[in-house]
């Protein structure tokens, strides 16, 4: 059995709570994350997983200093059988 890469994907009650808190909306998040707002909306749903760069952004984002990564994202990890 092997692996494949981790899967990252966002865990939105966190981002959620940070947009109430700063009342912005999806759209500005999206703008100062370098995103468009239909690629966020698939990130915040879950649809798509989280890339290196987006994981960066998120991190160096000053409205979510100091929060851990594992309160951002889940890290899933996928076992594939060999055929």
């Amino acid at each position: 059995m092997s692996k494949r890469p981790l899967d990252y994907r966002l865990r939105q009650e966190r981002i959620a709570l940070m947009l109430d808190r700063h009342h912005l909306c999806h759209e500005g998040f999206a703008q100062e994350l370098g995103l468009s707002r239909q690629y966020w909306s698939q990130l915040f749903n879950r649809r798509r997983p989280l890339s290196p760069r987006v994981r960066a952004r998120l991190l160096t984002n000053p409205r979510l200093q100091n929060v851990p990564e594992s309160e951002l994202w889940d890290v899933l990890s996928h076992a594939i059988q060999a055929d």
